[in-house]
């Protein structure tokens, strides 16, 4: 879809404290391997105070304030997760609303594991009026039983945070130009591979193994056939998106993807869209690890935050959920906000 009158007006976040690989790897929580094959430097992990939504809440208001909006402003509020959010039969998209919002606008949780957050920018798109706002938080946290951190997936060491996005088609320190998603759902089962489906959450499949449910979905579909499909699912999004921005790939300045290790990185988005690492936000996220849904906004923040963009330039946005979901977003730095490092 391509945008002309919407933009990006606010971004916020909130990581709790990180720790180093090397030390998870010398106390035996890290397998070496791991530490290898990712190249994380540094994981984010939440306190027992850092609960999901609260981190989902400090980031919104950051977002907010840095946005210039009022909460009158904003008629929704889309808050993304990937995992738990502290409490079944409880609506965590509510509680986010009323702390950042208070009594204004509605919200609706979008669950599309690590695409949530960058994917919702086109569902808010399709909501706004004239001079309306919206806000987007994303929010995760992989602790134990359900998660290890450290072993649940080969490709990435998970963390924990949040991040949030303030959508205006008032006006904002960037314009949203394209926002293209694509998705491939016959390859669901590298998630589940030949797990039954159970009425309730069972302490008895944690903690929750991701590797092993992908072996397990090879038998159905070999690895080296959902590979390439994959590979072809981001380069869908990511073609389509530029061509609706009138947009070269030599043209974007810097690539925002998600925290993967260097591996799932390379296959998943360098080797695809045949660009260098030191376009992406890789060297940034692999001190801090992989937030889930959170990722993106986090890191898009950064390169405003320390200037390492600027008016003019262009960035493509692509996240990669589960299911499978691939999303592209074109964006133009339109001018440099004032919550930006001087």
């Amino acid at each position: 879809m391509r945008y002309d009158d919407l933009h990006l007006a606010g971004l916020g976040w909130f990581h709790p404290k990180t720790v180093s690989v090397d030390e998870a790897v010398a106390d035996g929580r890290c397998e070496p391997a791991a530490a290898q094959r990712t190249r994380t430097k540094r994981v984010a992990i939440a306190g027992p105070e850092d609960s999901q939504p609260d981190m989902a809440v400090r980031a919104g208001k950051q977002a907010l304030l840095r946005s210039g909006h009022r909460p009158e402003d904003v008629d929704l509020l889309l808050h993304a997760v990937a995992n738990y959010n502290g409490l079944d039969g409880w609506n965590a998209a509510s509680y986010v609303q009323h702390r950042v919002l208070g009594r204004a606008g509605v919200s609706y949780q979008v669950g599309q594991l690590s695409n949530g957050g960058v994917a919702s920018i086109q569902l808010a798109a399709a909501y706004l009026g004239e001079g309306r706002a919206a806000v987007i938080t994303a929010a995760d946290k992989f602790t134990e039983p359900a998660w290890n951190r450290w072993r649940s997936s080969a490709g990435l060491l998970f963390a924990d945070g949040a991040s949030a996005a303030v959508l205006s088609r008032k006006g904002g320190f960037a314009r949203v130009l394209s926002a293209v998603t694509v998705s491939d759902p016959e390859l669901e089962g590298l998630q589940r591979g030949n797990q039954p489906f159970y009425d309730y959450a069972d302490p008895a499949q944690y903690p929750v193994e991701l590797e092993a449910r992908t072996l397990e979905f090879s038998d159905v579909l070999p690895l080296d056939e959902s590979g390439p499909r994959r590979a072809r699912g981001m380069v869908r999004a990511a073609k389509q998106a530029l061509e609706e921005a009138d947009t070269a790939f030599e043209d974007i300045r810097r690539f925002v993807a998600p925290n993967f290790g260097y591996e799932l990185m390379r296959l998943s988005c360098l080797v695809p869209l045949g660009i260098e690492l030191e376009r992406t936000t890789w060297e940034w996220g692999s001190t801090v690890g992989h937030t889930g849904a959170a990722d993106q906004f986090a890191a898009l923040s950064h390169l405003v935050e320390t200037r390492a963009v600027e008016p003019g330039d262009r960035v493509m946005v692509v996240g990669v959920g589960g299911g499978f979901n691939w999303t592209a977003v074109v964006v133009e730095v339109s001018s440099v906000p004032d919550w930006s490092e001087r």
